[in-house]
C-alpha cells in the first residue's frame, strides 16, 4: 500500500513548487541594488522605463539577487542617460515613420565593494513602428533591450 503512494506524493509536491514563483537562492549569489538613473536626455520618463526593466531583468535571470537597500548589496550601479534621439529610416507614402533608430547613450558605474568600474553603452536600436504604436510600449520594449545589454555588461564585469 505504501509504494502506491510514494508517486501521488511526489507529484502533489511538484504541483505545490511549480507555479509558486518559488526560487532557490545560491548562497554565493552576489546582491545588486540599482541606483536612480539621472536622465540628461529630451525624452521625459526614459530613466523610469530603464529601471524598471533594468530590475526585472536582475530579478528573472540568475546570476543576482536584488535588494531594496543599498547598503546590503554587494553590488550598486548608478547611471546618467547622455543620449536618447531618433532617427526616422523609412517612411510610408503618407508620411508616417515605419522604422526608427534610436541612438542611446549611457555611462554607469558598477561599485562593487567600494571598487567602481566606469562603464558605457553606446548603441542604435532599431523598431519598427505600427500606425496605432503607442509611445509606452515603444519606451517599454527600447528600455527592455537596453537593460538587457546593462545586465550583459554588469555580468561580464563579474568574470
Amino acid at each position: 500500500m505504501r509504494r502506491k503512494c510514494y508517486p501521488l506524493i511526489l507529484i502533489e509536491i511538484l504541483f505545490l513548487f511549480s507555479g509558486c514563483m518559488y526560487k532557490f537562492v545560491n548562497p554565493s549569489q552576489k546582491t545588486i541594488y540599482v541606483d536612480y538613473f539621472a536622465n540628461h536626455t529630451l525624452q521625459p520618463q526614459i530613466e523610469t522605463w530603464i529601471l524598471k526593466n533594468l530590475k526585472k531583468t536582475i530579478v528573472e535571470g540568475p546570476a543576482f539577487l536584488l535588494v531594496g537597500d543599498k547598503e546590503k548589496a554587494d553590488i550598486v550601479i548608478t547611471g546618467v542617460i547622455d543620449d536618447f534621439t531618433r532617427n526616422a529610416e523609412f517612411i510610408s507614402d503618407s508620411d508616417q515613420i515605419m522604422m526608427a533608430c534610436y541612438k542611446v547613450k549611457i555611462s554607469f558605474d558598477i561599485n562593487r565593494n567600494g571598487k567602481i568600474s566606469q562603464k558605457n553603452l553606446e548603441q542604435v536600436y532599431s523598431l519598427e513602428l505600427a500606425t496605432a504604436f503607442k509611445k509606452d510600449m515603444l519606451l517599454d520594449m527600447l528600455s527592455k533591450k537596453i537593460a538587457q545589454d546593462i545586465y550583459y555588461q554588469v555580468i561580464s564585469n563579474e568574470e
